[in-house]
């Protein structure tokens, strides 16, 4: 019993120490040179050249396209207790040593400096100063806890998010092979669904919004006509809430067919696409 203890806490050590050896090997300081090189690491080196300079990664996942380091250790924005390095690989499913490196991002590591002079600290305290240095950069913000910035150009982009308890802001910084911009954004809501559903003497139709990226779109005003079973119709109105969602009701239905059509769908700089839309539903009421 002594001795298969003995051998498992020296297993466990080696272990550990292999680990921590790997995890040293990830330079705490240097230059970031946008689209190029990150310090140790350049975009297009291999996976064979990552692993001899920052060891061993901590972990893998998506079949190895990207693998992580985890350093421990107070080394950035304020006493984050871990910072990580990731490296995304151009490709291959099967771990090659020869996949070549496509982006590189990171949290925490201050000591890594872009040559405009930003490091994570900086930019979680400084959104609209790092946007500043940016000025073709495309500005995205997907919620209130959630804002990106990506220079296609430069070759950068910084990711930041509010965690919505603590209040805690955190910035992941992005290199990868400058490209040309994507074509502007075309503003745009549609309708995506329209449900009919019965409940006993109720007609209940739900209309679902969303906008040019699919997303859920709340504040969207729907104009819409019920034709109800005898044939006579009846115009609605509602704004979508925070899940896209509007929903009309016909009470003391009798038998027949409902349709619900869409008139129109109005948000503020958004027009109204038609074409993506579904724009009636109809379902029969037997009783």
């Amino acid at each position: 019993m002594k001795k298969t203890m003995i051998t498992a806490l020296f297993v466990g050590a080696f272990g550990l120490l292999n680990t921590l050896t790997a995890l040293a090997a990830v330079p705490e300081f240097g230059t970031v040179v946008e689209g190029q090189i990150v310090p140790g690491v350049a975009l297009g080196d291999t996976r064979a050249q990552v692993e001899a300079t920052y060891g061993e990664p901590t972990r893998c996942q998506n079949e190895a396209a990207t693998c992580t380091w985890i350093i421990e250790g107070n080394l950035g924005q304020g006493g984050q207790a871990q910072s990580q390095v990731n490296v995304g690989f151009s490709s291959s499913t099967s771990n090659d040593p020869n996949d070549v490196v496509s982006s590189i991002s990171w949290n925490g590591l201050d000591g890594w400096v872009t040559t405009t002079g930003i490091n994570t600290y900086f930019a979680v305290n400084n959104q609209d100063a790092v946007i500043a240095l940016y000025p073709d950069g495309i500005i995205f913000k997907q919620s209130l806890f959630d804002r990106h910035l990506t220079a296609y150009e430069n070759g950068i982009s910084f990711s930041w998010h509010t965690a919505y308890l603590s209040g805690t802001t955190l910035v992941r910084i992005t290199i990868f092979e400058p490209r040309d911009p994507p074509p502007p954004r075309e503003l745009s809501v549609s309708i995506s669904e329209i449900n009919m559903d019965l409940y006993k003497r109720q007609v209940i139709g739900e209309v679902s919004v969303v906008n040019d990226r699919n997303w859920r779109t709340r504040g969207a005003d729907v104009c819409a006509t019920w034709t109800l079973a005898d044939g006579s119709t009846q115009a609605v109105q509602g704004t979508s809430d925070s899940f896209g969602k509007v929903t009309f009701v016909i009470e003391k239905a009798r038998k027949g067919t409902y349709t619900l059509t869409i008139d129109d769908l109005v948000l503020e700089d958004h027009p109204f696409d038609t074409e993506s839309s579904v724009l009636s539903a109809s379902i029969y009421k037997r009783r």
